[in-house]
């Protein structure tokens, strides 16, 4: 993939967490908000998709490394856990109060905010392998 097309998808990615986000904002803070379980999970799906962002900047840095493959596996038993724990969590079998939302919020925080550090780790680890 060029630079030019990577800048646009980067942009377009960019455009539609702040959408989403406005939406999510929206919503909070209608009558629909009040005590609706998909509110509650949102620090959740923030985790998530702080994951997912990672997964894939991850992916297109060192997807031609044959090591990569070790990643991928891991990346996807934590999704498959992480999805198991977001359907408990939006059939309310396990109970979000503001705690665990604060929780997930800061967790959102701790993978995407650092996400170069994660880069570099992932960096080291398959450039000393190869």
């Amino acid at each position: 993939m060029d630079e030019g097309n990577e800048k646009k998808n980067d942009v377009i990615k960019e455009v539609f967490i702040m959408a989403l986000l406005i939406g999510v904002i929206v919503v909070r803070f209608s009558k629909l908000g009040d005590d609706n379980t998909f509110i509650k999970c949102i620090g959740y799906i923030g985790v998530l998709v702080s994951l997912v962002d990672l997964y894939v900047d991850a992916s297109r840095k060192y997807a031609s490394f044959d090591k990569f493959n070790v990643l991928k596996g891991w990346a996807y038993f934590i999704a498959i856990i992480m999805a198991i724990i977001l359907m408990l969590l939006l059939t309310e079998s396990i109970p979000i109060n503001s705690k665990w939302s604060d929780e997930f919020t800061l967790l959102a925080l701790l993978v995407s905010l650092p996400e170069k550090i994660y880069l570099n780790w992932i960096d080291n680890y398959v450039r000393r392998k190869k």
